[in-house]
């Protein structure tokens, strides 16, 4: 699965007053605090992350939701990742090996 931060992290808003260009963070988190606190994920935050972000939510908004609401968005991210294990036909040498031989 490719995960981009371009999905997870927000792009800069840039002021174009003229005579002043300059890039600032779209909300009160820099870049760089974002990037750390992605980097602190686990890879399984990481990919909860990423399937929000396929489905238009951020953790925020899914933090936000009724239980009811988060479970179907979790039934949901489940059955995408089941999806894509079974599109997964990895037949390269040495992923499986056979021991009983």
């Amino acid at each position: 699965m490719a995960v981009s931060l371009s999905s997870i992290l927000p792009t800069p808003s840039i002021d174009t007053t003229p005579g002043k260009l300059t890039a600032k963070p779209a909300d009160d988190k820099s870049v760089e605090q974002k990037f750390l606190d992605y980097a602190k994920m686990t890879p399984a935050q990481r990919m909860h992350a990423a399937m929000l972000a396929q489905m238009g939510l951020t953790e925020e908004q899914f933090k936000a939701m009724d239980p009811a609401a988060q479970q179907k968005i979790e039934d949901k991210i489940r059955d995408m990742i089941k999806q894509q294990a079974e599109k997964t036909n990895d037949t390269r040498t040495g992923l499986i090996t056979d021991k009983s031989v």
